[in-house]
């Protein structure tokens, strides 16, 4: 069984929140008990898959706000400084939203600039590219051809990267998943399965730096 802690208030939707070892529910004041259990209830694998990836000893201290990945690499992180800056290989953040602008203003043209050198190296054009905030995914390529990558891909190993980065490329010959399209991903990165592997180990970043992982119903 889920255990869970129940906030009510005025709203009218129920919000499920999952961060390191706790799962909240937000729900309007009238709904029943019951209605709340069925509810977590059908929501039980995705709040697993969210526990889950708050439970590999390795990224504690990432989680808990002391340690930045960038390249896969530690750095000390502190909160609560008046602006957002890097001094001596520590970060100092005001708070996760600057951090999260932080970020995207500083390493976003870095990211932009890589992707656009991996799609001149294997030859395949795109329209557009542009860094933002995702909650599940590391990147996306739309029919035209533009693509969007996740700020917090600067955190993961570059090799990691390289593989995102080819994925959607890939995307713009095979527009599915179908198993020409992963083929065309062997191409040009033949370990792309250990790249995927991987590359979940950091899944959990998805959930911080924001107010929370949110499952709306």
């Amino acid at each position: 069984m889920i255990e869970y802690k129940v906030v009510r208030s005025r709203r009218r939707t129920l919000v499920i929140s999952v961060s390191a070892g706790s799962v909240v529910v937000k729900a309007p004041v009238g709904l029943s008990d019951e209605l709340i259990r069925a509810f977590v209830e059908k929501k039980r694998d995705w709040i697993c898959k969210k526990l889950e990836q708050f439970s590999d000893p390795r990224f504690d201290d990432v989680r808990e706000g002391k340690v930045l990945l960038l390249d896969g690499e530690p750095h000390c992180l502190r909160f609560g400084s008046v602006r957002c800056r890097e001094t001596g290989g520590t970060f100092f953040m005001k708070n996760a939203a600057a951090m999260r602008e932080y970020f995207k203003r500083t390493r976003g043209p870095l990211l932009e600039r890589e992707f656009g050198m991996l799609s001149a190296r294997i030859g395949i054009p795109f329209s557009s590219v542009a860094v933002r905030d995702y909650k599940a995914r590391w990147g996306s390529c739309d029919a035209s051809g533009n693509i969007s990558l996740n700020w917090r891909l600067c955190m993961v190993p570059p090799v990691l990267r390289q593989y995102v980065y080819i994925h959607e490329l890939c995307h713009r010959m095979h527009f599915d998943h179908s198993p020409d399209f992963w083929r065309a991903v062997g191409a040009f990165c033949p370990d792309y399965r250990t790249a995927r592997r991987r590359l979940k180990e950091y899944s959990f970043l998805m959930l911080l730096y924001r107010s929370g992982g949110e499952n709306r119903g």
